[in-house]
């Protein structure tokens, strides 16, 4: 039995500060509205026992793109992109 063609995933483009990631366009949307409300921090320890601080900085650059199946190129002559790492439990 042949099987039907599987229909193509519209991709995205998604900029978040400066980082770029392609990912199927509805989880970049997710993402893009959650990081919409994020802002910059940063971290600094403090010379003391629980004395870290965090200092509030801008909101993040988020930019989400729609991107064309035929304006994507795979390194190598790939046909499929590399499939994420299986995710493990932190211990």
């Amino acid at each position: 039995m042949a099987r039907a063609p599987t229909k193509p995933v519209q991709m995205a483009y998604l900029t978040i500060g400066y980082s770029h990631f392609l990912m199927d366009a509805s989880k970049a949307m997710k993402v893009a509205e959650l990081m919409q409300h994020a802002v910059n921090v940063e971290w600094d320890y403090g010379e003391r026992m629980n004395a870290e601080t965090y200092t509030v900085g801008e909101s993040v650059n988020v930019e989400f793109r729609l991107v064309h199946a035929s304006k994507i190129r795979m390194p190598h002559g790939d046909t499929t992109p590399a499939t994420p790492a299986q995710r493990r439990l932190l211990k």
